[in-house]
């Protein structure tokens, strides 16, 4: 009947202990103020607000992948434009100019006439502008096909990284909804962990008291442990799921 009495009396205490810690949060150490997700308390984990999928969703096309694709689309237009100027090479055009002095040294004789010499000169230039026309009829031929084959190349990356990004967008809402479930489920372990504090603070008064032996608080304090160690599990998943969330869709969570 005592041993009955000591426990209605040790249960009412905790109520009343639990009321006062809900409005306090003694058990809460400030919010972290560094990067350290380590350092981050339940009363962080229960004020954290994860962002809209619209936001990560939209914050993920910032990923190296999007940014390779883009430089892979500019390539592929260049190469394009290329193909579709190269009619061009067909025509060529020729010219040559000259300029100079030209010049002649002459000798005569005869019987009747002495040696003589006699030179003329003039200067001159000269020109000559030409175009030549080379069509090779394979290539003239195959060139609609060149230019649709590099068309289909440039879609096929505007396509490929949509599929990327659908890709992405799932693997974030399945991180996101088990970082949701993660969440939720820590709320009540913080709960829990902290009823399991509040009953082994007043069980240590109690048996200092003399109210209880010391195999009750030795189980009380199993409680308390696997309350403790049930928590960090969650925390540890929670952790995970979040970090992987920020390297996916390119957007901090925890340290914002």
């Amino acid at each position: 009947m005592c041993k009955t009495f000591r426990q209605y009396n040790m249960t009412t205490r905790i109520s009343g202990c639990l009321t006062a810690f809900f409005l306090l949060f003694p058990f809460f150490s400030s919010i972290a103020q560094n990067d350290d997700i380590t350092a981050l308390s339940p009363k962080d984990y229960l004020n954290l607000r994860l962002p809209s999928l619209e936001v990560l969703f939209e914050n993920a096309k910032n990923s190296a992948a999007v940014e390779f694709y883009q430089v892979k689309m500019e390539e592929e237009a260049s190469i394009l434009k290329t193909e579709q100027r190269s009619w061009l090479k067909y025509f060529k055009v020729v010219s040559s100019y000259q300029w100079g002095l030209m010049g002649i040294n002459t000798s005569f004789s005869d019987t009747n006439t002495p040696l003589f010499y006699q030179y003329s000169g003039a200067r001159q230039n000269w020109y000559n502008v030409g175009v030549t026309v080379a069509v090779p009829f394979d290539d003239l031929f195959d060139r609609k096909n060149r230019i649709g084959r590099q068309q289909l190349k440039t879609k096929a990356t505007q396509v490929e990284m949509e599929k990327w990004h659908d890709e992405q967008k799932l693997r974030i809402i399945e991180m996101y909804t088990k970082a949701v479930k993660e969440l939720a489920v820590l709320k009540l372990k913080v709960e829990s962990l902290s009823f399991a504090n509040a009953q082994f603070d007043l069980a240590q008064q109690d048996f200092m008291n003399g109210n209880i032996q010391a195999g009750e608080l030795s189980q009380i304090k199993r409680i308390q442990m696997d309350a403790l160690e049930s928590y960090e599990q969650t925390r540890a998943e929670l952790n995970k799921s979040l970090l992987q969330l920020e390297v996916l869709a390119k957007t901090n969570i925890l340290n914002r």
